[in-house]
């Protein structure tokens, strides 16, 4: 196994049991299936060291004044031959594989840094210094420093006196015992026993919660390479937010261990590394998880341990179809960001949509089981958050069925297996308020999607508009709408936090927060289902204004029925709605929204989507 970072690796090929790979196919799979996927990120992370290794080695330049490639090699070699199983771990920790990837694309172009290249390639000699450390070898090299911080990944971060720009510091290890800086100058850490804090150092906190499986993972809020692009400075956590994190994370293990004893045994085997991230101006949780990462969770803090779990079944979904995506192609052709998302307010390439419905297949379970356990206003709300989750993957996955879709064999085969799995909970019984809510977010999302992001045929829009304003019969048999660019910003989390509130039994006041989301007393009435006052209230902010999208789509709900592909054109293609209505204005005419709607729905009546 020593060959492992030579020039010729000599890597295994990787066969997954047909059960793990059925149990992949529909979403799950336990802990067995979860150590077999470690395994093969094993040799993705050995071939990614390589090509480290190889690129500064064929370019000195990439490491600037430090020691050259070869140097941090022969360590690594020795290394893995003393201490195979600590050398493992390390390289399987997920910051390792995070920075390897970006260092990677930063030296094809990728990616574009203010600090200098050898910072980032640098970070192979704090590789090979723990590597050392870990199977008990004395060596001594020199590391790249952040602002007199350095990074030791898996242990934590030496802060150093001299704070300013980048530069490289002496480092050495022997005996299980780690020097940075210059002697006097930086600290010192002893493996065996490392002190949460010393004067220099801070450690990665390591947390340990629940009955067993215990949950046990990484803490990190240093690692320069902990998130999902760029390099990001450390923040570090004060004592009140550790304690705040491990209260949530032991109630989200005591949920998820509730719930499903079998399925967290397999989170607990697949998530090693913790990574708080920063909370947003809207107070929505957010979550993320990157395949070059496996085993890192990545989320901002959430309101209750409910959320923490909803997050750690979300990326845990994440880093299984991450695994699996490693190893087989899921879809081919160019992967261009044009498909719809029920979960997304961009538009999203073909691996980014199997990603997403794969998610949320894990999410809509967990609200299954969960709403059963629950009475009251919280039964309410995860009936609705079920039904919710239950829509969307039901949109999702009839909008990857449609031909051209660029699916391989495996891919096809994962989407009939989740298919397959989803299919039955269309019939579990819900209540029809949480039925009716679900679909009004969804249909609304979707027409909010569509009139930022589709745009109509200009020759059908002149078309249309020369008809309507002739009083004449025409019907379109195709429609193919282009899509447009549309500025990367959030539009879609008011209707939603509306209907939430209604749902849990909250006043619908709209305070500065939710109109700040451009929410109306127009909004409030749809979602009390007072329809003729919606209508009246969406006719006249377009009145007002023809380009308030939030309007248009709000007009086009007010027609929902009880099932879920009905309503108007104004509904199901707001964008051309929208157009013939705005270029009848050019024109010189006054169309009335819902009356043009009208003549619109048998206008394209012919048209299946």
């Amino acid at each position: 196994m020593v060959d492992r970072v030579d020039p010729q690796p000599n890597l295994p090929h990787h066969r997954l049991p047909r059960e793990h790979l059925d149990a992949l196919c529909t979403g799950d799979g336990g802990p067995d299936l979860v150590r077999a996927l470690w395994h093969t990120q094993r040799s993705r992370r050995l071939l990614l060291l390589h090509a480290v290794v190889e690129a500064a080695r064929a370019e000195p330049r990439l490491l600037g004044p430090l020691p050259p490639a070869d140097a941090a090699r022969e360590v690594l070699i020795r290394a893995e031959r003393a201490a195979p199983a600590e050398f493992a771990e390390l390289l399987l920790h997920p910051q390792v594989g995070n920075w390897a990837a970006y260092a990677l694309r930063r030296h094809r172009g990728g990616a574009q840094a203010r600090a200098p290249i050898w910072i980032d390639f640098g970070a192979l000699h704090a590789v090979a210094l723990v590597a050392a450390a870990r199977a008990g070898l004395s060596w001594r090299t020199r590391l790249p420093a952040r602002s007199g911080r350095v990074m030791l990944p898996s242990l934590g971060m030496a802060v150093l006196a001299d704070s300013t720009g980048w530069q490289q510091v002496v480092a050495e290890c022997a005996d299980g015992v780690l020097r940075i800086g210059a002697p006097g100058a930086g600290p010192t850490v002893r493996l065996c026993s490392p002190e949460p804090e010393v004067p220099g150092w801070w450690s990665l906190r390591r947390l340990t919660v629940g009955p067993d499986p215990r949950l046990r993972v990484l803490l990190d809020d240093l690692d320069p390479y902990r998130e999902l692009a760029d390099p990001v400075e450390p923040d570090r956590l004060d004592a009140a937010a550790v304690a705040r994190w491990t209260e949530l994370l032991a109630g989200a293990w005591r949920l998820l261990h509730d719930q499903r004893p079998d399925g967290a045994e397999a989170i607990a085997a697949a998530v090693v590394s913790l990574v708080p991230l920063p909370g947003t101006d809207d107070s929505e949780t957010r979550s993320a998880s990157t395949g070059e990462a496996f085993g890192s969770v990545m989320v901002s803090t959430p309101p209750d341990e409910v959320t923490l779990a909803v997050a750690l079944v979300h990326e845990f979904q994440h880093i299984k179809l991450g695994g699996l995506m490693h190893l087989v192609p899921l879809t081919t052709g160019p992967d261009e960001q044009v498909r719809y998302a029920p979960w997304r307010d961009d538009p999203r390439p073909m691996s980014g949509l199997l990603q997403g419905i794969y998610a949320f297949v894990g999410i809509a379970g967990f609200w299954r089981d969960y709403r059963l356990r629950r009475t009251g206003p919280h039964r309410r709300s995860a009936d609705l958050e079920y039904a919710y989750a239950r829509a969307q993957v039901r949109e999702a996955l009839r909008e990857v069925r449609q031909p051209g879709s660029g699916l391989t064999g495996w891919g096809e085969r994962l989407v009939a297996g989740l298919t397959e799995r989803v299919e039955p909970w269309l019939a579990d019984p819900l209540p029809a308020g949480a039925v009716r809510a679900a679909e009004l977010i969804a249909a609304g999302h979707r027409a909010g999607w569509r009139i930022r992001h589709l745009h109509p045929p200009p020759a059908d829009v002149r078309r249309l508009t020369r008809a309507w304003a002739r009083d004449q019969r025409v019907e379109l048999d195709s429609y193919r709408p282009g899509l447009l660019a549309h500025p990367q910003r959030r539009w879609s989390p008011g209707m939603l936090l509306l209907v939430r509130r209604h749902i849990a039994g909250h006043p619908l006041q709209l305070g500065p927060r939710m109109r700040a989301l451009d929410l109306t007393e127009a909004d409030v009435a749809l979602v009390r289902d007072d329809l003729d006052a919606a209508r009246a209230g969406y006719r006249a902010r377009l009145a007002a204004n023809a380009h308030d999208l939030n309007a248009w789509v709000g007009l086009g709900l007010s027609t929902l029925g009880p099932d879920p592909d009905s309503g108007s054109a104004l509904l199901h293609r707001p964008e051309l709605v929208r157009a013939v209505y705005l270029h009848a204005v050019e024109e010189g005419y006054h169309p009335d929204p819902v009356r043009l709607t009208a003549w619109l729905d048998e206008a394209t009546a012919a048209l299946t989507a």
